[in-house]
């Protein structure tokens, strides 16, 4: 076979031509691989010559079988022959017009990752992220703790906020009942902003069996257009007032509750989780940081047809998430007002920023010949069981070893390290002073606070559990 090689740009070309000695090679491996399921009178399975299959089915009976083996075998074999091609996606393959002397031509062409020139990438200096864990930290912890052991206890007084109140309710608005205001043996916690403003302020104070009318006002931006800004009435029958009971701090609690065996033991192992939870943070902060920077100093053109590829397997991502929870991503995108066209319009600058870091990384990995052997990849195996049973599964499934699998983490890692090694976290220089950082504690507890308040922000009137109606 005559083989030419050109490579320009991002694309390489290899064009491939047979002489008919070689192409008639190729037409008798053909027979000899699918000669068994050609059906000839007279003939056993597979025992039918050539010429005789030929004969009954046509004369380029085997031509498909012959091209597609022709150009697998050709393609494996180049991409062997030249190592140094880094390509993506599938090869686009062409018939070419054969020359005299050639019974057969064809051409394969392969996309190539566009090059990259590496800016700096060590010695930067950047601003310092460091988390630390204070007793303020793990005592929160112990609270969410001791919050979580609590239970509901019937009340012998007048609701307060922070109770639960177990009640049926019926909105009116100018004494006619609304769609989505009703419910019964519906439990409010009183100050958790399920209901519209006013509702839960106005049912502090109220006692088990009590009836009690609650006026309210609808919000201007409420989001049924016949409920906006209208004055409403509940009237609401309460059948029972609980309080939470948080449990004391106790090495019984601490034995019931935890692993532990008493509360220090319990303090000291909490301080020590925190720990490595901030040690995990500031280090996973500081490689998206550097990664960040040494990527903006780095210059590559990205191709559409790769970002295009990498919004796909976003969107494709997002179907599979989805589907665990069985959802349609179509579906999911409407229902939030989006579509599939706007999903990946809207990701393309993000898809086109990962695959130059991606390029980056590799470019370094191969500037800075970082390797791993397989001891190195063994040893993280052996170090982390679950990370085992997972390329264990891998490699069942797909072929190959788990220490294969393994190596491109080890690799990563290795990469980390040579990033955080050579490039600084100092004070930020403009400021004269280390920016405030929170505790990886607190931070998370103001976050999950910051979605509870926006969250609630956007609930209709009532939530839908326990609900005859929904109060929409």
């Amino acid at each position: 076979m005559k083989v030419t090689f050109e490579k320009k740009d991002q694309e390489a070309v290899f064009v491939c031509s047979l002489n008919q000695d070689e192409w008639n090679v190729e037409l008798d491996a053909a027979y000899n691989r699918t000669k068994k399921k050609y059906k000839i009178p007279g003939f056993r399975p597979g025992k039918a010559p050539r010429r005789m299959i030929e004969m009954h089915y046509g004369p380029g009976v085997f031509f498909d079988a012959a091209v597609d083996e022709c150009i697998e075998r050709t393609y494996v074999e180049q991409m062997s022959a030249h190592p140094e091609l880094n390509t993506y996606g599938q090869p686009e393959v062409s018939f070419e017009k054969a020359e005299e002397g050639e019974a057969f031509a064809f051409s394969i062409k392969v996309s190539l990752y566009p090059e990259v020139k590496l800016g700096d990438y060590k010695g930067i200096k950047l601003p310092k992220i460091e988390y630390n864990v204070s007793d303020d930290d793990v005592q929160a912890r112990i609270n969410d703790d001791l919050k979580h052991a609590s239970r509901l206890v019937k009340a012998e007084r007048e609701a307060q906020l922070g109770d639960t109140v177990t009640i049926d309710y019926l909105g009116t608005v100018d004494g006619v009942a609304f769609d989505g205001g009703k419910a019964e043996g519906y439990d409010l916690k009183l100050g958790s902003n399920t209901f519209i403003p006013g509702f839960e302020d106005g049912l502090v104070g109220v006692k088990e069996g009590e009836e009690r009318d609650v006026k309210v006002k609808f919000p201007d931006e409420y989001h049924a257009e016949e409920l906006k800004g209208k004055d409403a009435v509940f009237h609401v029958v309460v059948h029972e007032v609980r309080y939470e009971e948080v449990p004391a701090l106790d090495d019984e609690f601490v034995k019931d509750h935890t692993k532990y065996e008493t509360v220090d033991e319990y303090k000291k192992g909490l301080k020590a989780d925190l720990e490595k939870m901030a040690e995990r943070r500031t280090r996973n902060e500081r490689i998206d940081a550097a990664m960040n920077a040494i990527t903006d100093k780095a210059e590559c053109d990205i191709p559409d047809k790769l970002v295009n590829m990498e919004v796909d397997r976003m969107y494709h991502e997002l179907e599979h998430q989805l589907s665990h929870y069985g959802m349609n991503a179509e579906d999911y995108l409407k229902y939030n007002n989006s579509s599939v066209e706007q999903f990946k319009s809207e990701r393309r600058e993000n898809a086109a920023k990962t695959i130059k870091m991606r390029l980056v990384m590799r470019a370094i990995i191969e500037a800075e010949k970082i390797e791993v052997t397989d001891e190195e990849a063994q040893a993280k195996l052996d170090s982390d069981p679950a990370l085992a049973r997972e390329c264990e599964a891998e490699a069942k499934e797909h072929g190959g070893t788990a220490v294969e699998y393994v190596k491109n983490d080890v690799l990563s890692e290795k990469f980390f390290d040579l990033l955080l090694a050579n490039n600084e976290f100092v004070l930020d220089e403009e400021k004269k002073e280390a920016p405030a950082k929170k505790s990886a504690a607190k931070k998370s507890t103001e976050k999950a606070e910051g979605e509870t308040k926006e969250k609630s922000a956007k609930k209709p009137a009532a939530k839908k559990a326990k609900s005859t109606d929904k109060a929409e």
